[in-house]
C-alpha cells in the first residue's frame, strides 16, 4: 500500500490550530475528501478493464478523520496488483468474455475466440499473471495534484482562521 503524507511546519499554523482548530480541520477534511476523489478517479483510469467490475468497485474510503484509502472490494483485486504464480485453470467464461471485450482474434485462421480463450487460460494456469500495480501508477500521477489540493486547503483554512500570510 502507498501512503502519501504532507507535512506543514509553521508557528502561525500552530497558533491557528490552538485558537481555531475546527476551522482548519473543516478545510482539511474537504481537501482530503476532494483529493481522495481525484486519486480514486485516476486509479479507475489506470485499472485494467475487461468487464469493468474491478474498475467500478474502486472507491475512496474514509479510514480516519483526515485519511482516505483507495481500494476495491473485489476479492481478486490483490491478485491483479501482485500478480499470480502457477495456478489452476481460470474460469473459461471469464477469459472468453475478456477476449471478446478486447476483440482479440487468433493468429491462426482455423481457430476461433474459444480456442484463443483456452490457450490464454492454459498459459495463466502454467505461468500465472504479471503484476499490474495500477494503484501505484495512480499515486504517482496524482501526487503533485494532491499536494496542491492540501496546500490550498491549509491556506484557505488559515485565511478563514484570520491568518493572512505565512
Amino acid at each position: 500500500m502507498r501512503e502519501l503524507s504532507v507535512r506543514v511546519e509553521s508557528s502561525a499554523l500552530d497558533e491557528a490550530l490552538r485558537e481555531t482548530p475546527g476551522t482548519l480541520i473543516k478545510y482539511l477534511k474537504e481537501g482530503v475528501s476532494r483529493a481522495g476523489m481525484e486519486v480514486s478517479r485516476t486509479t479507475r483510469e489506470e485499472a485494467p478493464k475487461a468487464e469493468t467490475t474491478l474498475t467500478h468497485s474502486i472507491r475512496s474510503n474514509v479510514v480516519g478523520e483526515l485519511q482516505r484509502m483507495i481500494t476495491s472490494n473485489q476479492n481478486y483485486n490483490q491478485h491483479v496488483v501482485a500478480g499470480t504464480g502457477r495456478q489452476g485453470m481460470p474460469p473459461m467464461q471469464s477469459i472468453l468474455d475478456w477476449v471478446k471485450v478486447k476483440r482479440l482474434q487468433p493468429k491462426n485462421a482455423k481457430q476461433d475466440q474459444n480456442d484463443l480463450a483456452f490457450m490464454i487460460a492454459r498459459s495463466i494456469a502454467r505461468n500465472g499473471t504479471a503484476p499490474n500495480d495500477f494503484y501505484d501508477r495512480a499515486a504517482d500521477k496524482t501526487a503533485d495534484r494532491v499536494a496542491d489540493i492540501l496546500n490550498a486547503s491549509v491556506a484557505a483554512g488559515l485565511r478563514a482562521a484570520g491568518l493572512r500570510s505565512l
